[in-house]
């Protein structure tokens, strides 16, 4: 039977009193100071439902709770313990180093979107290849002016990701590694800033475990 990997966590932070997809309990693959927290699999990989992406993200969502978490990607399915085990041994350095940097941090998203979807700052008319290519300009430009106007939140951020959209709806979609102590200070700021921006509002989301932080997990 395979495994099902939640996350990766500190053997000192490991609950595996929980449950996972259609009820089953979560368990631990322990090597040395790391544990994986699995629950066993079976008939392939998960499918990616609705209801299974809700529960996936409340297993990860519980497991932050009680400590960093290093989550898996949704669907991340391995074949054996003893592989597991193994790529737990080869990246143990790494991996630490990655959980003691979450340690009282969660992750905030940020949606900024164009306060009048229907307009935006583009031209309207019936595009050709010349309006379009103007347009489409126009846009990336607007949305790197609106991302600048966002630097002062990565003064109370420990690290942040930012994509640039250029889509009439959503110019930049962020994420910020955000000590918990500082969630509020972070949310007031972005109230602040969404007042002081005429033509996008901005959006916080979370918190949430620290998936945009997460490269190189395991699996």
């Amino acid at each position: 039977m395979s495994l099902l990997v939640y996350g990766i966590v500190e053997a000192h932070d490991a609950d595996t009193s929980g449950f996972g997809l259609e009820g089953r309990r979560l368990r631990a693959i322990v090597e040395g100071p790391l544990v994986a927290v699995v629950a066993d699999q079976d008939g392939g990989d998960p499918e990616p439902t609705p209801a299974s992406l809700r529960s996936y993200e409340r297993t990860v969502r519980w497991l932050m709770e009680r400590g960093p978490v290093l989550p898996a990607p949704f669907g991340s399915v391995v074949d054996d313990e003893p592989g597991l085990r193994g790529l737990l041994r080869r990246r143990r350095r790494d991996l630490l180093a990655r959980l003691h940097r979450f340690r009282g941090a969660v992750e905030i998203g940020l949606r900024v979107n164009w306060r009048d979807a229907g307009r935006g700052p583009w031209d309207t008319r019936p595009p050709t290849s010349a309006s379009y290519l103007r347009d489409r300009l126009e846009l990336r430009q607007s949305a790197r002016r609106v991302a600048s106007e966002l630097d002062p939140l990565t003064a109370l951020a420990l690290s942040s990701r930012r994509a640039l959209v250029p889509q009439p709806d959503l110019p930049v979609l962020n994420a910020y590694l955000v000590d918990r102590a500082r969630v509020d200070e972070f949310v007031a700021l972005v109230a602040q800033l969404s007042d002081g921006m005429d033509d996008v509002e901005l959006v916080c989301t979370g918190p949430w475990p620290p998936y945009s932080f997460a490269e190189g997990a395991p699996v």
